[in-house]
């Protein structure tokens, strides 16, 4: 893990292996990069894999203001600029899918390819289940752990989490290092009203759009609008939540790599 400063007011966490071509992998509001470090592993040698903590997370910087899908964006492309590695594919989960789709509408010429993953199509899109709301509006008024574990419920389809409790726990542990309430809120609120589908259609860069199929938090068919709009494909993957990146992690590196053998 390395601190790589990409402006005046900002460094981040970031852990990279392999070298060639840059595949920058884009965590969840909520998330960190670790939940990319089974993808990561995974992906060939043949390619520069970075992950990294956007701000407000783990160690990377807490600055008081910028937590728009709009600065998390911008924060993306200065990495790639103090990288010098793009134009790069960007894998974003969920929130980090909308965070790729900004950082190819604001600065296209360092965006080579996209890959969302249980990524929200905006407010084209269906609304999260009433049920899945309430259930996350009870776990955000608990303690840190306990909330982390009830989300579980809703994130996994499986017993992925039951069976690497470890994963959890050090989620939880990076998430409890006092990172600003802001950083959970801000990018997530954000992103409610970020509307990417009139954009898409324009976009002239590669997509391709992974779901999970049991996904209760942002249902299937925002895939399938994305993948409309952008001219892309969509891949609904069996037996896989929102977290479809850690509990079907190899799924989703086959897709990656096939989707990075047509660019």
């Amino acid at each position: 893990m390395t601190r790589v400063q990409i402006a005046d007011d900002l460094t981040l966490d970031v852990v990279e292996r392999g070298s060639g071509p840059l595949v920058l992998l884009i965590a969840g509001g909520l998330m960190d990069m670790d939940q990319w470090a089974l993808t990561a592993d995974a992906l060939p040698d043949s390619c520069r894999v970075v992950r990294y903590d956007q701000r407000g997370i783990g160690e990377s910087d807490a600055p008081t203001e910028g937590y728009t899908v709009e600065q998390f964006a911008a924060d993306a492309a200065n990495l790639i600029r103090t990288l010098d590695a793009g134009p790069a594919v960007l894998v974003g989960n969920s929130l980090g899918g909308t965070v790729a789709m900004a950082v190819a509408f604001d600065t296209p010429e360092l965006v080579r390819g996209i890959v969302t993953c249980a990524t929200s199509a905006g407010p084209s899109g269906p609304p999260t289940p009433p049920e899945t709301m309430q259930f996350m509006m009870r776990g955000a008024q608990l303690p840190v752990a306990q909330a982390a574990a009830a989300m579980m419920d809703i994130l996994f389809a499986t017993d992925f989490i039951d069976e690497h409790p470890e994963m959890l726990d050090a989620a939880v542990e990076k998430r409890s290092k006092g990172a600003p309430m802001i950083a959970t809120l801000g990018p997530l609120q954000s992103a409610l009203i970020f509307d990417p589908i009139e954009r898409l259609k324009s976009l002239d860069i590669p997509m391709l759009v992974l779901h999970g199929a049991e996904d209760v938090m942002v249902v299937p068919e925002h895939a399938e609008l994305l993948a409309a709009a952008s001219g892309g494909q969509a891949i609904v993957v069996p037996e896989a939540g929102h977290a479809l990146v850690v509990e079907q992690s190899a799924s989703v590196v086959e897709e990656i790599e096939k989707f990075l053998g047509s660019l």
